[in-house]
């Protein structure tokens, strides 16, 4: 995918991930002191790099309707012949696209497409509740799962997380809280049983518009 000029954010994501040069970065930067305090990573490149590693796929985007189309190219891909979609805004948005939406029934999809709470850079983890997954346990729900996230909704940690969540639901705090993270997850691959061992993950990050 293009990064149509915006180097920052893209750039560092497109530098971490493919190993080639970030082009924003310039030839002439002065090389740093050895003894000088060692800069951290941004949260929003540390999730990333967590996130891939555990074995989630990763893309970028400009906007939501790219990551619409974005949604399709990978229920192609994936063979996804019925796609549960519980948030309305998301269903009606992809029926335009013509994919096979499933609204109330995860029975019978074979893949789900969701928003979340919260991107974790500290386990590289994906936070969603009932208000994105209504009724439904993740183990009761399809194991192809692809989310739409802004990039303001990346946090340093789970209680940062818990945070979000609690100043987003001040009236009706959600019953479910659950964090999805890539099946190669040391914390996942552990445990005896966990809904995350079988579970592919798709996330497309949406650059948040600061205008």
């Amino acid at each position: 995918m293009g990064h149509k000029g915006k180097p920052g954010l893209f750039g560092k994501f497109f530098s971490v991930l493919s190993g080639k040069p970030d082009e924003s970065r310039e030839d002439d930067t002065p090389e740093k002191s050895p003894y000088a305090p060692k800069e951290e990573e941004p949260i929003d490149l540390r999730f990333v790099q967590t996130y891939t590693q555990n074995g989630g796929h990763f893309l970028y985007c400009e906007t939501l309707e790219e990551a619409y189309i974005n949604v399709k190219k990978i229920c192609t891909e994936a063979k996804i012949q019925h796609l549960f979609t519980p948030e309305q805004s998301i269903s009606s948005s992809l029926k335009k696209l013509d994919l096979p939406v499933q609204e109330d029934n995860p029975s019978i999809s074979d893949g789900i497409c969701t928003t979340c709470e919260a991107l974790v850079a500290f386990n590289g983890g994906i936070m969603v509740t009932d208000y994105q997954l209504g009724i439904y346990k993740i183990s009761e729900l399809p194991e192809t799962h692809i989310l739409l996230a802004r990039t303001s909704q990346v946090v340093d940690s789970l209680s940062s997380g818990m945070s979000r969540i609690n100043n987003t639901y001040r009236e009706k705090r959600p019953n479910q809280i659950t964090t999805l993270k890539g099946a190669l997850s040391e914390s996942v691959r552990q445990a005896s049983a966990d809904p995350n061992k079988n579970r592919s993950l798709y996330l497309l990050l949406i650059e948040d518009d600061l205008q």
